[in-house]
């Protein structure tokens, strides 16, 4: 593993649940930051999204491969957790790894505006 590939500091939010509640009376959700990380990152897919849009009408939507080292990192759930890079929002997709030994983690995103 060349650890100079880990050269991208990310950021790892979680969705968590406060103790204040809204006019429902149900608990607000708010977000904080959990952690600091390097990662690699990779552009992995570009595709042309389809469905009812008028035909002069592109969306881009690109994954993002993000490779982490997990020693000292806490888990990372794409039900719990976003990334933020360069100011921009990532929502997990899904996450493996891949080494099976508990050493790297990629997780696997799309932008999110």
């Amino acid at each position: 593993m060349n650890r100079g590939q880990f050269r991208h500091k990310i950021e790892v939010w979680e969705h968590y649940e406060t103790q204040n509640t809204d006019e429902l009376g149900e608990k607000i959700r708010s977000t904080r930051k959990i952690a600091e990380t390097f990662a690699k990152i990779e552009s992995r897919i570009g595709s042309l999204l389809s469905g009812n849009r008028p035909a002069d009408t592109v969306v881009q939507k690109t994954t993002m491969k993000m490779t982490v080292l997990l020693k000292n990192l806490t888990p990372i759930l794409p039900s719990a957790n976003f990334i933020k890079w360069n100011g921009t929002k990532y929502e997990i997709d899904y996450t493996v790894d891949t080494d099976g030994m508990g050493l790297t983690l990629e997780i696997f995103t799309h932008e999110t505006r």
